[in-house]
């Protein structure tokens, strides 16, 4: 008699986009520190945002265009993963919506939906790693800040709309840094430094596009002055960066201060807001 072998649950699919996790807890940390106390709600978000963030991997996989006919096995056993991460993400999410009635996160939802519309399509096309690619992502990503903020304190206040406008502008300027930092080690193995040009200039706008518009939001009373300070040292690491010009470069490293410059940012910010 011919025995069926049950099905295999192998090892996790996780994301293999290291940096997105600074950026979402980042988000996270930055909208329940200003919101200035944790509750059950938010340790529920955070399983959302968590389990929400390694489906990512699978579903990544699935949307990329199969070479040739494609392994199923592999097909099958994002298909698991993605249903296991959703599953927990959803049994998380129900009580927020149903015991703690937080039915203002839908429209955090229809907002998330657009950006993963957006990248799913980008993924898709193999577009995904592009400059407007990774913006959209740290777009999405950084919406975990006025969500976090929201359910910590009850209710969406309009410090949301501003704690996401910053963490926007500042993990995007890690965006143009990283990418400076690789084109610029690409260039000089290759003997073509004026092949980084685009990313240095790239970056250079948008840091000067920063020095003008945080302090014009000051300014104009939206944002605390000492918001300045978070962004100190994102600044200094652009302008110490562009002056370099190595052939070798450790992303190990390079990651780790990225998140360095995040813990920074958030304490600082939270300080301020």
């Amino acid at each position: 008699m011919k025995t069926v072998n049950p099905p295999v649950v192998r090892r996790p699919i996780a994301p293999k986009e290291h940096g997105a996790w600074a950026v979402l807890y980042g988000a996270f940390l930055a909208g329940v520190g200003v919101a200035g106390h944790v509750t059950v709600p938010v340790i529920l978000l955070l399983g959302v945002v968590t389990l929400l963030a390694f489906a990512n991997g699978p579903l990544t996989g699935l949307l990329r265009p199969a070479r040739g006919e494609g392994p199923t096995g592999e097909r099958r056993h994002a298909v698991l993963w993605l249903a296991l991460y959703g599953s927990g993400a959803l049994a998380a999410l129900v009580p927020l919506l149903a015991l703690y009635r937080m039915t203002f996160l839908l429209p955090f939802g229809m907002a998330a939906a657009c950006f993963f519309v957006l990248r799913a399509f980008l993924v898709r096309e193999g577009g995904d790693r592009i400059l407007v690619g990774e913006l959209i992502g740290t777009g999405g990503l950084t919406l975990v800040g006025p969500v976090a903020h929201a359910v910590a304190v009850g209710q969406v206040q309009p410090i949301g709309a501003v704690l996401w406008l910053l963490l926007a502008l500042f993990f995007a300027g890690g965006v143009f840094y990283v990418r400076m930092r690789i084109r610029v080690m690409i260039a000089h193995r290759k003997g073509a430094m004026a092949a980084s040009g685009p990313a240095r200039w790239w970056c250079i706008l948008y840091h000067v596009f920063l020095l003008l518009l945080v302090p014009a939001l000051a300014a104009g009373n939206l944002i605390p002055w000492a918001v300045l300070l978070a962004f100190g040292p994102a600044i200094w690491r652009a302008a110490v960066g562009l002056r370099r010009r190595d052939a070798t470069l450790n992303l190990r490293r390079l990651g780790w201060s990225e998140v360095g410059l995040t813990v920074a940012f958030v304490l600082i910010l939270i300080a301020a807001l």
